[in-house]
Formats: C-alpha cells, structure tokens, sequence
C-alpha cells in the first residue's frame, strides 16, 4: 500500500486540496533584472509499504517518492525526492545561488529504502540487494544541502544550470526525516570575470542555434522562453549578429567501400531539402582522436549549421572508442570529452551509426530508411499501433510486489498514449504467477493482471506484431547481445518475420546495440537489416542500469508525445521534439537523465552507451501523414509553384540533370521563381527534352515530387 502525507504547505490558495491534486510540487519562476527567483512548493510525499533483505534480515523499508519528481539515487543509501529542472541563463555570465526555507516538518520511525544503483537490465547477473550499514548509522543529515545547483550545460542551443531541490532530508540512524513544504532559489547573474568561454558559450553557436531549435527540449526548463538572452545579456556579446549559416546540416562520414550507399542517402535527404554532404574515413582520419577532431571543427565554423552526424560503417571501418572497457561513439558528438566520473557531457550535435560492412547490406538499410520516410503506410490503422513489451520481475522470496519497475513504467507510459487514441497492445510476462503490487507498493490493476501471457504466446505476439507492422514498438526488462530476456525475443526469433511496414524500436534494455560484436550481429544490427524490420532504432552497447533506463524510456516517449512528463511550472506549454528526428529524440532523452537523476557516474555513463543504431536525421510518424498538393508549371519565363496547404518547416528543391538547383523554404502557398534565377546548365539547341523537378517535404506530410518540362 502507498499513503499520502502532507507537508503541511504555505502559500497554495484557499480551497487547495493536497489529496486531491495529489502531491505534485507547484513552482513559479520570476524573471527580473539579473536576477531568477524560483518558488517551490511540496504539498507532500507518498510512503510505500515493503519489506527487503538487509544484513540477513528483513526490514520493512518504505518508498519515499513525490510523483513527478526524480530521486537521489547513490548506492545503499537513501533513496530520497529530488526536483530537477534546467534553468536558462544568459551567456556570457556566472551566477550565484541563495535559498531561503519555510518551517521544517519532522516526521519519526521512518526506514527509507535504500538506492539500487547496481541493478542492471543484463540477463543472468545477479546484484546483492545494495545496503550501505555505514550510511544507516549516520547522524548527519543526508543530503547535506536541500538545493544542488551544477552547469551550466548546453541543451539544444540553451546554456542552462541544473537545479536539483530535495525537499526530505534524513538522518538515519534516528530514522527522521525532515521535510520542506516551501524551498526558494534565487539566481543572480554576474559578468563574468574572464573573457575565455567554451564553444558552446561563444555568441556564435548560440545565436546560430536559438532561432532553428527544437521546441521539446524547453519541456526540461522551468524558463524555456528565448527572450532571456535579448533581455538579460551580461556579458561581451552585444551588437546585432546577422546569421548566414553555411555548410551541411547532416554529414555523413562513411567507410570507403560504402561510398555509393552514402551517395544514395545523401541524394535523397538533399531531395528532402535537408543540406547533405558527405565525407571519406579516409579523408577524416580512423582514430577517436581524429573522428572527434574532424567533427569538432566542422561544428564550431563561425555559423556552421551542422547538427546531425552518420557514421557509415562498421567498427572495423570507422573506429569506435574505448573508455575503460565502454564501446561509444558518444564523444564524437560533443564538444569536449568528459573529464571525470560525475562529468556529464551532453551532445551538441545528433548522432547515429549504421553498422554495416558490406555495400549489400548498406544499400538494403538506405533503401529501408528512403522507404519510411518516402512511401510511409496508406493504412491509417498503422498509426494507430504501439506495442509495449514488458517484465513482472518478483525473485526470491516471492511476496507479490515488483523487484523492478519495468511493468510500472510502460503502463505510465501507455495510460498516456493510450488517452490520445492509440491501440497500445500489452505483451507482459511475469516469473510469479500471482502478482500484486508494483515496485513501489501500489495495486497493479486487474487489467493488468490479465493481460500477464506465458513466455511462448509472449514471444509468439512479438513476431506477430512485427510482421503486423507497429508505430513504435517499446521494452522493458533485460538483454543480452542477441536480443530480449523477457518476453524473450531474439535474433533466431526475427528469421520468422517479413513485413510490408515498418517498426520503430526503443530497445531499453542491455547490451542489444552491442554494434562493436565481431563473433555476430547483435539484435539492433539484425533488426536494422531486416527486409520490413525497423530502419533506425534506439539501443545500448553495454549493460545499462535499471533506474536510468525507466527514465529514458519515458522521455523517449515524451519527445514525440509530450505529456509523458510533466511540464513546471504547470502553465508552461508542453512541445513535441522538432521534426521528431530519431537523433534530436535520443538527445532529448540524455539530457532528462540529468533531470530525473541528477549528475553522476550513473548518468555520464548512460549517456555514453546509448545510440542511434542507424540514420539520426529518420523523421518518426507519429501520426499518419497528411497530404500535399503540388502543382508547377513554366509561365512568362518563370517557374510557378503552387503547394497545398503551405505547413511551417516546408522545404522546395529543384533538380535539373540531377543536380540541385535551388533551396528554398516555402513561406506561402504559392511561389514564383525566375528560370534566369535558377542557373540551368542547358546545352546549345538543338536541346533534348528535359525535365524540371520540384520537390516538396514538410514535417508529418508525403513526400510531393513533380516533374515539369522545360
């Protein structure tokens, strides 16, 4: 069972009914000269019922937890309530921090239980429940400060501070905790006192990124509003700075016997519109050192619009890094690496690896990726398909309740999707034939219950739903390199399907994007080859911890339909991932580890295991595509486009002989464009007949080519 108690809060209106809202915080954020005051108000905390194995006994640890909040999560010690969020400052300044506390409430005779940092989602190994006997006969208060504030960070073009506020502070050994219904945090901003500044810092990146991101990613910030850079400069960057962004915004770098493959890819995302080039390993150099080297200044360039990166290849024809025993390609997407155990770097640019060593198999994973984005499904009943595949995980002694939180987290997530008129299928397992309560005590519903199907209907459902075709299709329990644990599904299992559409999928687990595997593919390589599988998905190298990875799959989720996570302070709008680009959505989902989780060793090396195992700029559907219409002709020496509707982020190009001759983004429903502006290379007459061809692509819209004669 899980209750309520209250805080015993100030400030909330009148008629405000704790049990009723439930004990979700309520923040403010004030914006003034230099200055951001943030108020928070904690109505309460729940305390779940339950008891786990410590030091050969059984304790009967309680589950503090406050809901849409994160927690303080070290190994063995407390597992406490703790509110993240980034907040926006200026470049160009520093900041200090003050915080100010309403009446602290105690309450006594209480054992929290203690974090489960070890726990991994890696099939077969065993992790002795984490109990730190040290840490529990503490007197101190722990954490010793109730507000953390660390950065900045660069999310997405903000520069922002990770604010963490813990509201419960515990003393162990006496079994107290102290709670603080009412916490404010001011922020005051300072020049800086040295003009040197990262890259990121530059006024460059960021004025080059502010006007083109992607909205979502203000869903982490308690102020995502761009205005705070024009109204609260602090330091050298004045003056108004023209943008003129040159360069591709998606480079891919490919091995040198995949070089037509790449073509093929870059011709059709510049068909798209979307600015593509492409580069030789040879020519960028086959070490970390270089690969990062190359990509790091192609990025920095005063006004580079680079933002995605491909690596086109296998680990024996583009390198991957080692970092104490870690396979990643995640630094060469960043601006520096990391410099310790805590340190949190988070992408500056979108990254993806497609590891294939042959041109076979590259051609077939192009071919796959141009036919999700070009010819997506005319069914509308494919839109509406998800499928959530999950664990009942209760080890011995059975007692009912989840060890983990794998069922928990997708039926969070599937409530929501559910409520926007999706079909979300059930495919759930359990080891224990009577399950009651989920990890953190509560019932777990009869629906739910019934929904539990044998280990073989399971695996049966999985292939079945495959060679249906879903949406998106979303795990949660463990891995291994070749596949699923629970319900178990496997390389061998994927020889059984053949399918006309598409599934995307979020793999969360251990070890099935394990893409530096000599011996065989792993599963995300299987899948990503696959005639009718998935043509990018979202999956780890190496084994990855259990907490984080519930935290990722939700904001996985969140970026394409936002609502997963909760936006603060409440009136705050909450906005999709631009584009839904599987590169930007994975970003997205890094950078809200820091949120839920805070940074720490956990975190950094989640960031660096996670990949896009395949093309980073795939646009996902989220809902099926509308259609454009598209007509041109050539009157009075002039080429007329006219396009229906005209959506915002609409792209046009123009191709003659197979060459791109204009770009442009469409700003109305009709276009005019002088033939002498298009710049033809056209032979002496007598001419060949030959052919214009105007091409149009929009977000959540078909692709739109037609041809016009000259």
């Amino acid at each position: 069972m899980s209750r309520f108690v209250s805080l015993s809060p100030a400030g909330l209106a009148d008629d405000y009914d704790a049990k009723a809202y439930s004990d979700r915080p309520v923040v403010s954020v004030v914006e003034e000269e230099r200055t951001i005051k943030i108020s928070y108000i904690f109505p309460g905390f729940t305390i779940g019922e339950g008891g786990r194995p410590a030091e050969g006994q059984m304790e009967a640890f309680q589950e503090v937890g406050i809901s849409d909040v994160g927690f303080l999560s070290e190994s063995g010690k407390p597992l406490l309530p703790s509110f993240g969020r980034f907040v926006q400052i200026p470049p160009g300044c520093e900041y200090e921090v003050s915080v100010s506390k309403g009446e602290a409430v105690r309450f006594d005779d209480v054992l929290v239980t203690p974090a489960q940092e070890e726990a991994t989602d890696q099939e077969g190994v065993q992790v002795e429940f984490e109990y730190d006997a040290e840490a529990y006969a503490d007197d101190a208060l722990y954490p010793e400060k109730v507000v953390e504030v660390d950065g900045p960070y660069y999310v997405d073009g903000y520069r922002a501070l990770l604010v963490h506020v813990r509201p419960l502070q515990y003393i162990p050994e006496s079994r107290c905790l102290i709670g603080y219904s009412n916490v404010d945090v001011t922020i005051r901003l300072l020049e800086a006192e040295s003009d040197e500044s990262d890259a990121e810092d530059s006024s460059e990146f960021l004025l080059a990124n502010g006007s083109a991101n992607r909205e979502g990613f203000g869903n982490l910030l308690l102020n995502p509003g761009r205005g705070i850079s024009d109204r609260m400069t602090i330091g050298p960057i004045t003056g108004t700075i023209v943008l003129k962004p040159h360069g591709p915004e998606f480079l891919i770098i490919h091995a040198v016997s995949l070089k037509k493959a790449a073509e093929r890819l870059a011709r059709w995302k510049n068909r798209k519109g979307l600015p593509t080039e492409i580069v030789s390993i040879d020519k960028v150099g086959n070490s970390a050192s270089q690969i990062k080297k190359y990509i790091r200044n192609r990025r920095k360039a005063l006004f580079s619009r680079l933002r995605y990166v491909l690596l086109f290849g296998d680990v024996n024809d583009i390198t991957t890094e080692e970092r104490s025993g870690t396979t990643t390609d995640h630094y060469y997407f960043t601006t520096k690496d990391a410099s310790g155990s805590g340190d949190c770097v988070l992408p500056w640019v979108s990254g993806g690896r497609i590891p294939v060593n042959s041109l076979g198999e590259a051609k077939a994973v192009v071919d796959q990726i141009i036919r999700y984005e070009r010819r997506p499904p005319c069914d509308p009943e494919y839109y509406r398909r998800l499928t959530f595949a999950a664990y009942f995980q209760d080890d011995a002694p059975q007692d009912g309740r989840a060890d983990r939180a794998y069922m928990k987290t997708m039926e969070g997530i599937r409530t929501h999707i559910e409520s926007l008129g999706f079909d979300c299928e059930r495919v759930y397992v359990s080891n224990n034939p009577n399950p009651q309560r989920y990890k953190d005590g509560t019932t777990i519903p009869a629906d739910v219950r019934g929904a539990i199907v044998s280990d073989s209907d399971a695996t049966d459902r999985l292939i079945s739903e495959t060679s249906e075709g879903q949406l998106l299709i979303g795990h949660r329990d463990h891995g291994g390199t070749t596949g699923w644990s629970h319900p178990s599904f496997n390389n061998d299992h994927l020889e059984n399907i053949r399918s006309a559409y598409p599934s995307i999928f979020y793999s969360i687990n251990c070890l099935t994007g394990r893409f530096d595997s000599t011996s065989s593919d792993c599963f995300a390589e299987s899948i990503l080859e696959l005639d009718g599988g998935s043509p990018s998905l979202v999956a780890a190298t190496e084994p990855s911890g259990t907490w984080r990875n519930d935290s990722l799959m939700k904001a996985l989720f969140d970026a394409l339909w936002p609502g997963v996570i909760a936006t603060f302070p409440g009136t705050t709008a909450s906005y999709a991932v631009k584009d839904n680009r599987l590169g930007d959505i994975l970003n997205y989902a890094k950078s809200y580890l820091l949120v839920a989780h805070g940074s720490n060793s956990g975190v950094r090396d989640h960031l660096e295991i996670y990949h896009v195992i395949g093309d980073p700029t795939l646009q996902l559907w989220s809902e099926m595509p509308a259609a454009l219409r598209v007509r041109a002709a050539i009157r009075n020496n002039a080429l007329k486009i006219h396009v229906t509707p005209a959506p915002g982020g609409a792209m046009v190009t123009i191709w003659h002989l197979g060459k791109l001759v204009k770009r442009t983004a469409l700003s109305s429903t009709r276009m005019t464009l002088p033939i002498g502006d298009l710049k033809l290379t056209l032979p002496p007459p007598p001419r060949p007949r030959s052919f214009l061809y105007v091409c149009v692509s929009a977000p959540g819209y078909r692709y739109r080519q037609v041809r016009v004669k000259l």
